[in-house]
């Protein structure tokens, strides 16, 4: 319970949680009463409320969560309960005018994940200590390139540092950060880089098995539903303890190529980990006609080098 009291005006609450996988608030309406009130031992009745026609409403302007503004009017709920002439009835709304419980529920998303089987054949013998190592998905990776034509090997030619790149195609947020963990067991690295994909590339059970999931398919319904605002202001809290805790050990910083994530992500407290964003559709793609080209590749580069060591 953050706020049980009487509503006689304005009521800003800020209320500080730990990370979590589900999040709900809800509001419970009261008072708009039919009573017989007793003074002094005689009972008189009050022109109460209801009969008066008398407003009683709670508006909810604002719910702020991580730094990004949730949608209250599309996603809000309020149950009218225990109304003296009205029947129980839901709305879509954010204002309350009768008896009831308004509340707002976002999908369940978690940083929490596993190296897939597949995934970790590719690449756990590429494991070495390095000066920088980059994880992503198939734009770290680069897909359909030279290896010489991907932006950790620009990185590298243009540092002379040793750059390791463990991008892995079709990677999820889940992957990648479980990716790092294991990297990190048994290696070292001066500076982590992480190229997220889309927050709704997650893992998930499938068919017995853990499988990443790409951002359209249909498991992803309710996550496309709520949108963009919703996924990573739920994902923020987990991911900005995950990146407090390997900050102790190594520098580390994140991007994402998805132009509203990015300023979605730049809205919340994580902005303090992120390296400067580059806009793709200025550049040709590669021969898929959808992952980077080696020009964009070679100017991201660029633009890291210029952020890690500036001046």
């Amino acid at each position: 319970m953050i706020y049980d009291d009487t509503i006689t005006g304005g009521l800003d609450l800020t209320h500080t949680i730990e990370h979590f996988e589900k999040f709900k608030i809800s509001i419970e309406k009261t008072g708009k009463t039919k009573d017989i009130s007793d003074k002094a031992g005689t009972r008189w009745k009050t022109r109460d409320i209801v009969d008066q026609n008398h407003y009683q409403d709670v508006m909810v302007t604002n719910i702020n969560l991580n730094g990004i503004d949730l949608k209250i009017k599309e996603f809000g709920r309020f149950r009218v309960r225990d109304n003296a002439y009205v029947e129980d009835h839901d709305l879509q709304t954010n204002v309350l005018k009768l008896n009831g419980e308004w509340s707002i529920e976002l999908p369940v998303r978690t940083l929490v994940g596993d190296v897939c089987d597949e995934s970790w054949k590719k690449i756990k013998d590429d494991f070495k200590d390095s000066d920088i190592a980059c994880f992503g998905c198939s734009q770290t990776h680069g897909v359909l390139l030279d290896n010489s034509e991907s932006w950790p090997y620009q990185t590298h030619r243009l540092t002379d540092k040793s750059v390791m790149n463990y991008g892995v195609p079709g990677s999820s947020m889940n992957e990648i950060t479980a990716l790092v963990e294991a990297y990190l067991k048994d290696h070292k690295a001066e500076i982590i880089l992480i190229y997220f994909p889309h927050t709704f590339r997650r893992q998930m059970i499938k068919d017995g098995q853990l499988k990443n999931i790409g951002t359209t398919e249909p498991e992803n319904k309710n996550l496309i539903m709520y949108g963009e605002e919703h996924s990573v202001a739920s994902i923020s809290g987990y991911l900005l303890d995950w990146l407090d805790k390997i900050s102790r050990h190594t520098k580390i910083y994140f991007g994402t190529y998805q132009t509203d994530e990015y300023k979605l992500y730049q809205q919340t407290p994580l902005k303090k980990f992120m390296f400067p964003f580059l806009e793709s559709s200025d550049y040709p793609k590669a021969s898929d006609d959808v992952h980077h080209g080696p020009e964009f590749n070679r100017d991201f580069a660029k633009m890291l080098v210029g952020f890690l060591n500036p001046g």
